[in-house]
């Protein structure tokens, strides 16, 4: 019967795994888009020359072409599905906002179904901030309602005057971090937000041109240090990766998501020393993080320290019990200690939580195998992983000992010739396998 700790599985090394920085500013209260409950109908029997969305940012941009300065602001009514008799507070709000523009020289329309938006020249942004609280506070007295509002200003970096109302949404996108009532102008953490939303979508490039603004408008931001870190490193780019995780570190030397990618980026490069000090001392931060201990007992199965990375695999899945990965790689320890049994069950539930993963699959079919039990069933599994997997050399060395086991030697000669091809080290059984076959 084959000895278990033979053939066990080294997990693919991947590039997904870094910490992505969430902007620390407290948790994220991100409200969804409101439904359509405004009637513009409504708002515009009370203000019919009402400029709504492209007619109204058109007519800004013509107000504010020749101005050197300006401010741009959007508001938007706090928790509008518990308002009652909503449009009569948006009225209100329109009014606030028209007496405010028409005694700062601004214009005002609708920028969506439930945001307003102004601009006003020659404004900067102590001027915007004050202009803000004069509607939230007419607002208040009118009918005790809030407001949130994101503004911007121009001119701020390389960008164009029709950009800056844009700006001002983002502001707003930061300012729901802070809840009801907040007011917010545009900075490096609302560009930090804005290209965690491109990240979040896939678009890398978009998220990095985010993150390079932001950290023009303030270069010691380490949450964007950390991100566009996250961003070189998917790209493979490890040599930026590691610069922007080891700047983040210099500005804050207990931020444990940079400390962790770094440690990461010396994994990926196969430093296993250095990594291990970088995800200790990441684990010594915050012990109760699931990625540090996770990599860490995933080095020292590497490096064949078996009992370490027991500890560690073992504290990983206690701390992420949905973690396929890590009940993998706790099944390849206990495969490794001939721990067979516990292996088996590390295996199960890893494919529990992910039935496409053919590592734990093919790990499971094998471990049967050794445990001399449900063999039809070791066999299929073994099979199956192939028919997913078909250039894994170690699935095929697997299967070619199942078959060397039930006396079907020209099947296991194949499967060893295979996984010698695809690079799995199978010589020895290949020579095996012929001097039987020459024998019978």
């Amino acid at each position: 019967m084959p000895q278990l700790t033979e053939d066990i599985h080294r997990s693919q090394i991947s590039n997904q795994q870094f910490l992505f920085s969430k902007t620390d500013i407290g948790t994220e209260t991100q409200k969804p888009e409101p439904p359509a409950i405004i009637s513009i109908e409504k708002l515009k029997e009370k203000f019919p020359e009402l400029l709504i969305e492209n007619i109204f940012h058109d007519n800004a941009m013509d107000l504010v072409g020749d101005v050197k300065t300006f401010g741009a602001m959007v508001i938007r009514l706090d928790d509008i599905h518990y308002v009652i008799n909503p449009n009569d507070v948006i009225a209100d709000l329109a009014g606030s906002i028209d007496g405010i523009c028409s005694a700062s020289a601004g214009i005002w329309g609708l920028v969506d179904q439930a945001t307003l938006g102004c601009f006003f020249p020659g404004t900067d942004a102590p001027q915007c901030l004050a202009l803000s609280k004069k509607i939230k506070a007419h607002l208040s007295q009118k009918c005790g309602e809030t407001v949130s509002v994101g503004f911007a200003v121009y001119p701020t970096l390389s960008y164009s005057k029709d950009h800056i109302l844009e700006n001002a949404r983002k502001a707003m996108n930061h300012a729901d971090f802070f809840g009801a009532d907040s007011c917010v102008a545009f900075d490096s953490v609302s560009l930090n937000i804005s290209g965690d939303k491109f990240y979040q979508a896939g678009d890398l490039e978009g998220a990095m041109n985010e993150y390079y603004l932001a950290l023009k408008l303030d270069e010691n931001n380490v949450n964007v240090h950390n991100s566009l870190g996250v961003c070189y490193g998917i790209k493979e780019d490890l040599k930026n990766a590691l610069l922007e995780f080891k700047t983040a570190i210099r500005l804050d030397p207990k931020e444990k998501m940079a400390i962790y990618n770094a440690g990461y980026i010396y994994f990926l490069k196969k430093e296993f020393a250095t990594a291990l000090e970088y995800f200790k001392k990441a684990e010594k931060i915050d012990g109760m993080v699931f990625e540090p201990a996770f990599q860490t007992g995933r080095i020292y199965l590497e490096l064949n320290q078996t009992e370490n990375a027991k500890k560690y695999l073992e504290k990983a899945t206690g701390l992420n019990s949905k973690s396929a990965a890590a009940f993998r790689l706790l099944g390849d320890t206990y495969a490794n200690l001939d721990r067979v049994s516990d292996a088996i069950t590390a295996y199960k539930t890893a494919l529990k939580l992910n039935p496409e993963d053919t590592e734990s699959l093919s790990a499971l079919g094998y471990s049967y195998e050794i445990q001399g039990k449900n063999a039809d069933i070791a066999l299929m599994f073994c099979r199956q992983a192939i028919e997913t997997s078909p250039d894994n050399g170690l699935f095929r060395h697997r299967l070619g000992r199942l078959y060397l086991n039930r006396k079907l030697v020209e099947e296991a000669l194949e499967e060893f010739q295979k996984a010698q091809e695809l690079g799995y080290k199978s010589d020895e059984y290949i020579a095996k396998t012929l001097k039987m076959l020459s024998s019978s």
